[in-house]
């Protein structure tokens, strides 16, 4: 008779038993049994580092396919557990497919024998008791890795876009600097009412890697489960999700999902109340006002415009009549090139039996009387000769930190290029790529470089006229002067100030439309 011998060692097997249960001890008994017994061994199959309840382990399933092709008579295996520990699979292989294919099962120690009858009880008491086993410890490891992430300690495989795994303390981040001005960039564009997608747009057009593909370049054996072929690209759920993630303002969040079942890999998103959130435990790259002023923002978002951000008053302006959203519904060409925008009741379009509100509204004059209203506020409680501003406050200063911060990206990644280009020549001077793939790889490389030095250049002439005009505290006390005036409207002072624009129908008699506006403070 044929014998297959089939051996297992998962992690925690190895951990808690140590070398009395090793592969190698394993087929030594099993040979050994097999001799003993006059079997001759068919094939040694054997799986590490996977547990009995896994079904996609490569030796099982292997062996399994040999078994249904009549390969061999008997299956030995040391416990019935090295066999499985899922009770279904017990009953489907052992006392089922073994079965009609004439497969004999031997556990050698637990002394299962799938030709003894009187035994079967004794094997599905085995089966319940191992698959308890897993349960038990499913529920434990579960304790202690919640009881880590409470303690504010990183348990992830892989450390959050912007952040390294601290190599000197176990469980806790640091910041990458390279990843994390990428990451100050995005909530930069975000608070300037920039939209996910152009966001990510943006980024794709420059070539910055996307998280993924930053670490594979870093040698992270990185690789997401979705067959997706765009993994070196950016998307707006990428940064969407990365504008949400408090990790960004020093908040390690965790526990936002768990899996279905400690026999299934499949995992289901829990709600927001039930993550793990422990507050301070790493370097913020997003400092906390910020992070907050973004999530209002992402609370009150719609969809960006033609040019991919979002227009300030979005979602603000209702009806005075049904109460409804009033959108965008048309456009009207200026002398001077420009067009004028109007809105109208939403409602009123879909259902004018439901709201009389049929007036269109000029959106130019809305953003007027708004801005209008904010400078008059400004102007009865903002005093900017009272005002010191510190230096990370200045909005100057804030933009030139972004400037550098681009500066630094473009310097490094010309750098790269260059360097590429010298190991591309190397490769062709080895012969390991042909003149041609040198000559249109090299081409790519300095156009890319060309492209960050017309950049550099750019910028570095830019940060040196800035440099001029900050100078000196009266410049910078002008600047404020000019903040207090209020030039112009943008969509973060809309969120923070601005409740809703309310447009009432016009008055039929004398025309006048009432615009009444409801602030958050």
């Amino acid at each position: 008779m044929k014998a297959a011998i089939y051996c297992r060692l998962s992690k925690e097997d190895e951990d808690k038993i140590g070398e009395s249960e090793s592969i190698q001890n394993q087929k030594s008994m099993l040979i050994q049994y097999a001799i003993e017994k006059g079997f001759d061994i068919y094939q040694i199959y054997s799986d590490e580092d996977y547990s009995g309840i896994d079904r996609n382990r490569p030796a099982f399933n292997s062996m399994l396919q040999a078994a249904s092709e009549h390969q061999f008579d008997v299956v030995l295996a040391k416990t019935q557990s090295r066999f499985t520990r899922d009770m279904e699979l017990v009953e489907k292989y052992l006392h089922g497919k073994f079965m009609e294919w004439g497969i004999r099962f031997i556990a050698v120690v637990d002394h299962v024998d799938t030709n003894d009858t009187a035994n079967k009880k004794s094997r599905q008491i085995n089966g319940l008791i191992n698959e308890w086993y897993l349960e038990d410890l499913s529920t434990n490891v579960r304790s202690v890795l919640d009881h880590k992430r409470k303690e504010g300690l990183f348990i992830g495989s892989f450390a959050l876009y912007g952040y390294c795994k601290d190599p000197e303390a176990k469980g806790k981040l640091v910041v990458d600097p390279e990843a994390a001005e990428i990451v100050k960039r995005i909530f930069s564009m975000a608070l300037s009412g920039i939209g996910a997608h152009k966001i990510a747009r943006i980024l794709n057009d420059e070539k910055v890697p996307s998280p993924t593909a930053y670490k594979q370049m870093n040698g992270i054996h990185y690789h997401i489960a979705a067959k997706n072929r765009n993994v070196g690209l950016w998307s707006s759920p990428t940064v969407y999700q990365m504008l949400h993630n408090q990790t960004y303002a020093g908040n390690l969040v965790q526990g936002r999902h768990k899996k279905i079942s400690y026999k299934a890999e499949k995992t289901m998103w829990l709600p927001k109340s039930q993550w793990i959130v422990v507050e301070n435990t790493h370097e913020p790259i997003i400092d906390m006002e910020t992070f907050e002023t973004v999530q209002m923002m992402l609370k009150e978002r719609t969809r960006s415009g033609a040019k991919g951000e979002i227009h300030p008053l979005a979602k603000k302006i209702v009806c005075g009549c049904c109460g409804s959203f009033m959108e965008q519904t048309g456009r009207q060409p200026r002398a001077d090139g420009t067009q004028r925008r109007y809105v109208r009741c939403r409602m009123h379009q879909r259902a004018p039996e439901v709201c009389g509100n049929k007036n269109c509204t000029d959106m130019d004059a809305l953003e007027n009387a708004v801005l209008e209203r904010i400078r008059a506020y400004a102007a009865d409680y903002f005093d900017p000769e009272k005002v010191t501003l510190p230096e990370q406050d200045d909005p100057i200063r804030q933009r030139e930190q972004v400037r550098r911060d681009e500066l630094k990206r473009l310097k490094s990644e010309a750098d790269r290029r260059r360097k590429a280009m010298q190991e591309l020549y190397l490769d062709k001077v080895s012969g390991l790529i042909d003149a041609v793939q040198f000559s249109e790889m090299n081409q790519t490389f300095l156009e890319e470089v060309k492209k960050a030095e017309t950049r550099i250049d750019t910028l570095e002439a830019e940060l040196e006229q800035q440099q001029e005009e900050t100078g000196g505290a009266q410049t910078q006390r002008q600047r404020v002067r000019e903040l207090a005036q209020v030039s112009y409207l943008t969509r973060e002072l809309v969120v923070l100030l601005v409740h809703r624009v309310i447009v009432s129908p016009k008055d039929p008699l004398t025309g006048e439309q009432k615009i009444t506006i409801e602030w958050n403070f």
